[in-house]
C-alpha cells in the first residue's frame, strides 16, 4: 500500500498509468470476479495501481492529501475533442440527515474538495479490459464551493419541503441529485407521505465535460461574483426591463439598427448584452453548465405567443435505450433560460415587444418520465420508417415534448430526417411552457 508525503509525490506516480490498459492493472481479478460493478474500473486503478484496499470510508481516498479519486471516461467528437462521458457519483442523499446537516461539516465537501481524475479513452461496444488510460488531472474545487454550498442548500431546501419527490438536477449549478438505484427504487422523506426516488450527490456530466475542456485547453476561467447563472443573466438584462426590443438594440449597438426590424433581434440583444456561447464558454457559471438560453415572446400573463423550439435532431440520436440515452441525461441536467418580451398579442410584432423577465425552467422527473415516451416513439417511428408515428404537435397535442419541422414545412422535413438530414427540432407544448413560466415566477 503506497503512502503519499505530497501532491507531487502523489502526481508524479500517477503519471505512470498513462497509456496502461485496465486489464494490465487488474491484479486482483476483478473482472473474472465481477464484470457487471459498475464501479468495477475505479477499484482497479485503486487497488491495482495505488495498491490502496477497496472501501467505502468517508475519508478521502487520499485523506492525508485530501484527494478523492475518480475513474472517468470520455470519448473523442468528430473535431478531435475530448469529451467527458459520464457525471461522477459522489455520497447518497440521506433524506432524514440532511435537513439538519450543515454543508461545511458534511463529509461531502471534506472528501470531494479536490480530485484526481483518471481519464480513460471509451469506445462504445469495447472491452473495457483493453480500455487506454490516457491522462490525469487533479482538480481543487475550492474556487468554486459557494456555489457547490449553494447547490446544497438547494437540495436541503427542496427535502425540508418535503419536496425531495420534485429534485431535479437542473435546479443546481454544479452538484446534482441524481437518481440512484434500481429503476423506481424510492425511500421515506421527513416531511411529506410521498416517497421520493432514491438519489446520491453527484458533479454533473456538463460540469465534468467543462473540467475535461479546461484541462485540455489549459486557460483560466472567469469567477464571477454571482452564484447562480440566472443572477449573472439578469444583472445584465434587467437595465433594459420595460424597454422594447428596437430600443435595446439602439442603446447596445446603435449601428446595427437599418429601416427595418432584423429578423434575429433576439439573438443580436442577447449577443451584445450577455455574449455568445464563446464568451459565455469563459464563464465558470456556464462553462460547466447544460443550459439554453432563448428569447421567447410572451402576453402579460406569461403565455407564450410562439411556438419554443430548440435542438435540431439528427435520428442517430435515438439509438440508445431510453435509460442510457444521452437526451435523458439532457433533460436531467438542462436549465432552460428563455428571456421573455411582452406584447398583449401577437398583433405586438417582433422589435416592439418590451423586456419583462428572465424564466428559469428545469424538468421534474415526472416531466422527464413523460418526454421518455416522446423519444420512444420517435425510436418507433425510425424502426417502422413512418413518418406518420412521429409525435408532432397535430398528433400528439397533449405532449409536453413534441418533434418539428426546422427550416421547411410539412413531411418533407420529417423525411429528411428519416433519412438522415437536419430539418426537425424538438418544441415545448405551449400550455407546458405556460406552466413552467408561472412556477418560475412563483420561485
Amino acid at each position: 500500500m503506497l503512502k503519499f508525503n505530497s501532491i507531487d509525490e502523489l502526481l508524479n506516480k500517477t503519471s505512470e498509468i498513462v497509456g496502461k490498459t485496465f486489464k494490465e492493472l487488474d491484479s486482483n481479478n476483478y473482472f473474472d470476479k465481477s464484470s457487471n460493478d459498475k464501479g468495477i474500473l475505479g477499484k482497479i486503478v485503486e487497488t491495482g495501481f495505488y495498491g490502496y484496499p477497496n472501501n467505502n470510508k468517508a475519508e478521502a481516498d487520499f485523506d492525508e492529501l485530501g484527494v478523492e479519486l475518480k475513474v472517468s471516461g470520455f470519448t473523442v467528437t468528430k473535431k478531435g475533442l475530448w469529451s467527458a462521458k459520464e457525471r461522477i457519483s459522489l455520497s447518497q442523499i440521506n433524506f432524514k440527515k440532511i435537513v439538519d446537516q450543515e454543508f461545511q461539516y458534511s463529509s461531502l465537501i471534506s472528501k470531494n474538495r479536490k480530485i484526481l481524475f483518471i481519464w480513460y479513452e471509451f469506445a462504445k461496444g469495447g472491452d473495457p479490459r483493453d480500455f487506454v488510460i490516457r491522462d490525469y488531472q487533479l482538480y481543487d474545487m475550492t474556487a468554486i464551493e459557494p456555489v457547490i454550498e449553494k447547490d446544497y442548500l438547494i437540495i436541503q431546501d427542496f427535502v425540508r419541503k418535503g419536496l425531495a419527490h420534485n429534485l431535479s438536477e437542473g435546479n443546481s449549478v454544479i452538484l446534482g441529485a441524481a437518481t440512484k438505484g434500481a429503476s423506481g427504487q424510492t425511500q421515506v422523506q421527513p416531511y411529506s407521505s410521498i416517497k421520493a426516488k432514491t438519489r446520491a450527490f453527484s458533479i454533473k456530466n456538463s460540469f465534468i465535460k467543462g473540467v475535461l475542456k479546461e484541462h485540455r485547453a489549459n486557460y483560466e476561467l472567469i469567477l464571477p461574483k454571482e452564484l447562480t447563472p440566472e443572477e449573472w443573466l439578469w444583472n445584465r438584462l434587467k437595465k433594459f426591463k420595460g424597454m422594447t426590443q428596437i430600443n435595446i438594440l439602439k442603446t447596445v449597438d446603435a449601428n446595427s439598427v437599418k429601416d427595418t426590424i432584423p429578423k434575429g433581434i433576439g439573438g443580436m440583444i442577447q449577443k451584445r448584452t450577455i455574449g455568445d456561447e464563446e464568451d459565455l464558454e469563459k464563464v465558470e457559471l456556464f462553462n460547466k453548465l447544460t443550459y439554453r438560453i432563448k428569447s421567447i415572446p410572451i402576453n402579460p400573463n406569461y403565455y407564450p405567443l410562439e411556438k419554443a423550439t430548440f435542438k435540431t435532431l439528427h435520428k442517430e440520436e435515438f439509438q440508445d435505450e431510453w435509460d442510457s440515452s444521452d437526451w435523458k441525461l439532457f433533460f436531467e441536467e438542462s436549465t432552460f433560460f428563455y428571456v421573455g418580451y411582452v406584447g398583449e398579442d401577437k398583433s405586438i410584432k417582433n422589435g416592439h415587444r418590451k423586456l419583462e423577465c428572465l424564466f428559469k425552467v428545469t424538468f421534474t422527473p415526472e416531466e422527464i418520465e413523460s418526454f421518455e415516451k416522446t423519444y420512444n416513439q420517435i425510436q418507433f417511428a425510425i424502426a417502422t420508417n413512418d413518418i406518420s408515428s412521429l409525435p408532432t404537435a397535430t398528433r400528439c397535442p397533449n405532449s409536453p415534448l413534441v418533434i418539428s419541422t426546422k427550416g421547411g414545412k410539412g413531411d418533407s422535413c420529417y423525411k429528411t430526417f428519416m433519412s438522415g438530414g437536419r430539418k426537425t427540432c424538438f418544441m415545448f407544448n405551449k400550455d407546458f411552457l405556460f406552466k413552467k413560466f408561472q412556477q418560475s415566477m412563483m420561485n
